[in-house]
């Protein structure tokens, strides 16, 4: 199967990021999938939003989960527009694209897969988190659905752990630091049964990190990455 290019923060470089816009316009560009970043509110709304807070977005230096729903909204619409909810997302997906989803904090890894499961998308949704534990609950409650360890681990002792503990998870794939996403460790998590991805940090890069056999590379140039890819696996292209 080829490496999957999945269009990062739906294609933030071509319009706004976390977008039901950006969504459709990954699958127009001819990616794999596109990625978004999921927030839980106070009351358990779910809005693609990537920061920790929402300061970037409302000028509200709180995060989403201490907060309810008509509070975020309203905040948000006042200075730089709605924000999607996750729902809206689901249903913008073209039929073609796979959607990768950053948990970006464990309390709406629940409610993520329950909207999943009710739209029956766990065949094209995959869905990521840095927390081993949910990666754990959302392999044991959401059969069929990848699930993804994420960490930014540099060197090989933080390497070596962060394969052992994507494992025990029952994490189906692990996303790993751009530079650390070598020959040796793709190999050896393909020995344990894990596909590899990672982000790209350059558009130049794609190519050479595609050739080393990484299954997927989530990136904000996936025109780039898509001739990239066809390039890495045509014999005497350089």
């Amino acid at each position: 199967m080829p490496a999957r290019v999945i269009a990062h923060r739906s294609c933030p470089r071509h319009g706004t990021e976390n977008s039901l816009a950006g969504i459709r316009l990954a699958a127009e560009l001819g990616a794999d999938g596109v990625e978004i970043d999921v927030q839980r509110t106070l009351d358990g709304q779910l809005f693609l939003h990537h920061d920790h807070t929402l300061w970037r977005v409302a000028r509200v230096p709180l995060p989403m989960w201490l907060l309810p729903a008509r509070v975020v909204y309203r905040l948000a619409a006042k200075r730089s527009g709605a924000l999607p909810t996750f729902e809206h997302a689901l249903g913008a997906l073209p039929p073609s694209l796979l959607l990768a989803v950053d948990i970006k904090h464990p309390s709406a890894g629940a409610a993520v897969l329950r909207a999943v499961q009710a739209r029956r998308l766990q065949d094209v949704v995959l869905l990521w988190s840095k927390s081993a534990s949910l990666c754990a609950k959302l392999v044991a409650e959401g059969p069929g659905v990848e699930v993804a360890l994420l960490r930014d681990a540099r060197g090989r002792k933080a390497l070596q752990r962060f394969l052992r503990d994507a494992k025990p998870a029952g994490t189906q794939a692990i996303s790993a630091h751009w530079d650390e996403a070598r020959a040796g460790f793709i190999s050896a998590a393909h020995t344990r049964g894990l596909k590899v991805y990672a982000m790209a940090r350059n558009a130049e890069s794609q190519r050479s990190k595609f050739a080393l056999g990484l299954d997927g590379v989530v990136t904000d140039w996936p025109e780039e990455a898509l001739l990239a890819r066809d390039q890495s696996s045509t014999p005497g292209i350089q």
